[in-house]
């Protein structure tokens, strides 16, 4: 659940115009990958339509877990049952942006909470039979987490690994493909999490992004990327790691005493 940034947020779109923010963000992510959700719903939350117990402040521009829908369900409108849910901090948007940025910036972040999605076993997580009091718990925890910083004992990638910057450099060809102007730097690797530059990863990708256009991401996955793009991500560990600057590696080393 981390803060995607965007420089110059003022470019293309993508969709009716008369659409709103999330509209067009959902669009956006059926556009890209709507073979993969086939007929499963996609839920795109605004924070501002949560429970003050679910607010994020400035931590996160957007967040999912893998059973959110089961814990936002009561604010979710028109629920069609199961699927996969993320929550865009259109509060936090609201107060940074004008409103033509907070659109486009709507639609970034959806596209980095869907790497998240397309990065996990199943789009999200079967959780048939489980105790409701279990499931209010996990909500509990969830919306605690949305309130504090970013942790410091884990490295700046956590969660953002080899595999997710793969699957969102995919997202971004995609959408651009369909009109909207991803921008790659924005969503992936780089500085923010202690990594190589996103146009490097995308360079060491190759043609696989248009190869493999008309691919399930599950298939993609199945896949070994180019030997150019797993030894980038080998280097940035290596370095992260060698570095006890870094946040998360002094903790390693502390518990390995």
């Amino acid at each position: 659940m981390k803060q995607v940034t965007q420089q110059n947020p003022t470019v293309g779109h993508l969709g009716d115009h008369g659409a709103s923010p999330l509209a067009k963000a959902e669009a956006l992510c059926r556009a890209v990958a709507g073979r993969d959700f086939s007929e499963t719903p996609l839920y795109i939350v605004a924070q501002s339509a949560l429970p003050a117990s679910y607010y994020s402040g400035d931590y996160h521009g957007a967040f999912t877990v893998e059973a959110l829908d089961i814990y936002l369900r009561d604010h979710i409108p028109n629920y069609r049952g199961r699927g996969p849910c993320m929550v865009i901090n259109d509060l936090s948007l609201a107060e940074m942006y004008e409103p033509e940025d907070q659109e486009y910036l709507t639609q970034q972040f959806a596209l980095h909470e869907l790497g998240h999605i397309l990065n996990r076993p199943a789009l999200f997580e079967d959780r048939t039979g489980v105790d409701p009091d279990k499931l209010l718990f996990e909500s509990l925890v969830v919306a605690d987490c949305t309130k504090r910083p970013p942790r410091e004992d884990i490295p700046l990638y956590h969660g953002h690994e080899v595999d997710f910057i793969r699957i969102a450099l995919h997202l971004c060809y995609r959408a651009q493909q369909v009109g909207f102007d991803a921008y790659h730097v924005a969503i992936c690797a780089g500085y923010r999490y202690g990594l190589s530059h996103a146009s490097l990863y995308l360079d060491a990708l190759g043609d696989e992004p248009a190869r493999c256009a008309d691919m399930l991401f599950s298939d993609i996955r199945a896949t070994e990327p180019p030997q150019s793009f797993s030894s980038l991500w080998c280097d940035d560990y290596i370095a992260y790691h060698q570095n006890p600057r870094n946040p998360g590696v002094s903790h390693e080393r502390d518990n390995a005493l």
